[in-house]
């Protein structure tokens, strides 16, 4: 039996989508990909989606407020570069942060239309020792600190906060702290 067919048969409905973008050769690939999908169905109409899919190449404060603004239950939003101010404003709209088009492949993208991931949740995915690395920061704690609380060299501490800071398009300590106090994760 079909997977298809399978879904149909086990009453499961697919997951509606809009796909708004204003690059129409990113919109048909990524309408190509959700078309293999059992679980999704792209629809026109984004008053009929459950999901409404943005792909931007930046996100500026004006395209985060208006998708916010459309009222769907549910947004994802790819974009094409990710950069230092990106996680703020899409803080400020109540987004998640965008999912960088680089690191967006068919199955991730279906498990987040789904529901595999929460997408509208402001916290994005951080490890715990992300989360302590952050809260040691937002104590006040220093690299020496926070790498004896965390039993590490301070070396290790530099790249975890370098990592993180590229991960998310952030400037600095301040700023990763800052960041953090507003997309709720501290």
């Amino acid at each position: 039996m079909s997977s298809a067919l399978a879904t149909v048969d086990s009453g499961i409905e697919p997951v509606r989508v809009a796909v708004e973008s204003r690059d129409l050769i990113s919109a048909a690939g990524v309408t190509h990909l959700l078309k293999n999908s059992p679980r999704v169905r792209v629809v026109q109409d984004r008053l009929d989606a459950h999901v409404l899919l943005a792909l931007v190449n930046e996100l500026c404060a004006q395209q985060a407020a208006r998708l916010r603004a459309c009222g769907s239950p549910k947004i994802v939003v790819i974009a094409a570069r990710v950069h230092d101010l990106t996680p703020s404003i899409a803080a400020q709209a109540g987004l998640a942060v965008p999912l960088r088009r680089a690191d967006v492949n068919a199955e991730r993208l279906i498990k987040l239309l789904v529901g595999g991931q929460a997408v509208q949740d402001r916290s994005p995915v951080l490890n715990d020792r992300d989360l302590q690395l952050l809260k040691l920061l937002a104590d006040g704690a220093t690299i020496a600190e926070v790498a004896a609380r965390l039993f590490c060299s301070e070396r290790t501490v530099k790249y975890a906060l370098h990592q993180l800071l590229e991960r998310f398009g952030l400037r600095n300590r301040v700023h990763a702290v800052a960041w953090a106090l507003r997309s709720g994760l501290l």
